[in-house]
């Protein structure tokens, strides 16, 4: 082994490629201003400092107020007690105190001149991987009982969407929940996990991991602070079970728009339903659909009598019953 690497040759390479990455990397160290990415591109942005931190604290201070002193000696001490109930005290850190930090929205209109960002916080308890488990198992069992669409990729869309029939005379409802994650409250999930019993054991403890589970803190700066309400229940961008909580709460949801007679699927935030009603019997749906949002305390923007949309990363033709994938032409 010695004599192999002591024989090793190298040679000196003259690649355009690696002489421009070096100059870019050099631009980029010089540069004074912050590189932030896209929400739901590849894109970056360049940002002064001081704007970074003027939406960073704006989007602090809309949902958050300064934690108690008391709160994160509180939730380390829970996730002590569920981690020695399960036998997993040796395998599960504390939480680790993580700066937070903003993806641009510039898929949203009138970025431009009023940008908006997504609040990640990548402060995440391992008791969330428990939860993020338990959650799997129980929207599986929903799914495979009621065969409500709940989409996980682009593929289960497109799948959808080939097995339509009689494309030419449907059109497009779709919806997005505003702002789902942060307004997602403790006495919704409590709902969608009664409703969830009725499809999957529940156990008391499971339903308590998964309660204190999104009991979370963000810090900015080295300050900690918590959602604003009593009991500090957050559903946080960037925690381990987030999407899976996310996606019960869109098959509860789902379930209330049963008797609509839509063809209505969602993935994550973003909803899609095929009618086949006139246009003025889908505006009506259109406002049944916001009701019971609404009741669930979630808002949406929502259109329809559509033909056409984007959606996901595809755009769908009821016209011509194609789909192919979404170009933005901005």
């Amino acid at each position: 082994m010695l004599k192999i690497i002591q024989n090793i040759d190298f040679k000196a390479t003259n690649k355009q490629f690696l002489k421009q990455l070096s100059k870019d990397m050099d631009i980029i160290k010089k540069d004074k201003k912050l590189l932030v990415p896209a929400d739901k591109t590849t894109n970056f942005y360049k940002l002064k400092p001081d704007q970074y931190q003027q939406l960073m604290n704006k989007s602090i201070h809309k949902d958050y107020k300064k934690a108690p002193t008391t709160l994160e000696n509180s939730i380390t001490t829970e996730d002590k007690n569920i981690a020695a109930n399960l036998d997993l005290s040796e395998r599960i850190d504390k939480t680790a105190q993580n700066q937070a930090f903003i993806t641009l929205k510039d898929h949203k209109p009138n970025f431009n001149n009023n940008p908006t960002c997504r609040l990640i916080n990548p402060c995440k308890s391992e008791i969330g991987k428990i939860s993020k488990i338990t959650l799997e198992r129980i929207n599986s069992k929903i799914i495979k009982t009621t065969k409500l669409n709940q989409w996980k990729n682009t593929t289960d869309v497109i799948s959808w969407y080939k097995n339509v029939q009689d494309k030419q005379n449907l059109s497009f409802i779709c919806f997005d929940i505003c702002e789902f994650y942060p307004s997602i409250t403790e006495n919704l999930l409590k709902k969608a996990l009664t409703f969830a019993s009725r499809y999957d054991d529940i156990s008391e403890h499971e339903k308590h991991t998964i309660l204190h589970a999104k009991t979370s803190m963000l810090y900015n700066a080295n300050t900690p602070w918590c959602k604003r309400g009593r009991s500090h229940f957050d559903v946080t961008m960037g925690s381990y079970d987030g999407a899976e909580t996310c996606e019960l709460i869109g098959l509860y949801i789902l379930s209330q728009l049963q008797h609509l007679d839509l063809n209505i699927g969602l993935y994550r935030d973003d909803g899609l339903a095929l009618c086949r009603k006139t246009p003025r019997q889908a505006e009506l749906i259109k406002k049944e659909i916001c009701k019971v949002f609404s009741e669930n305390n979630l808002r949406v923007t929502i259109e329809a009598n559509k033909k056409t949309v984007d959606f996901l990363d595809i755009t769908m033709d009821l016209r011509s019953g194609i789909y192919k994938p979404f170009i933005d032409r901005k």
